[in-house]
């Protein structure tokens, strides 16, 4: 009985001890992950909040009377009383280069080929 006693209490305290640092690391592990984790979130959120502020600049400009101006005179050929349009043709785009009309004898053996194959 004291023999049992004698190596089982080590026994346990040996498991007990290795448990117990193995659930450190990899309670260890976990929070350096977690760490990385939060500073790549907080890397994204800075660069979202940047480009909010950007939206939000363009969204100001867009609603400016001046670029709504623009944009009818623009897009929609709305002018002021003033204005002066220029009458501009399109040339028609000429295609220079020459026409070559190729007569390819295929033989007989490729036309099997094309024909079982494709």
């Amino acid at each position: 009985m004291e023999l049992i006693k004698k190596y089982f209490w080590p026994v346990i305290v040996v498991f007990l001890v290795i448990s117990v640092s193995l659930n450190i690391k990899n309670q260890l592990m976990t929070l350096i992950d977690a760490r990385k984790k939060n500073e790549e979130l907080n890397q994204k959120i800075e660069r979202v909040k940047k480009d909010k502020q950007e939206l939000i600049k363009k969204i100001e400009y867009a609603t400016d009377s001046a670029f709504i101006e623009q944009e009818r005179h623009d897009k929609l050929a709305l002018g002021k009383e003033n204005d002066v349009w220029l009458g501009l043709s399109i040339e028609k785009e000429i295609d220079l280069r020459v026409e070559m009309n190729e007569n390819k004898e295929i033989s007989n053996y490729q036309r099997w080929l094309n024909l079982f194959t494709r």
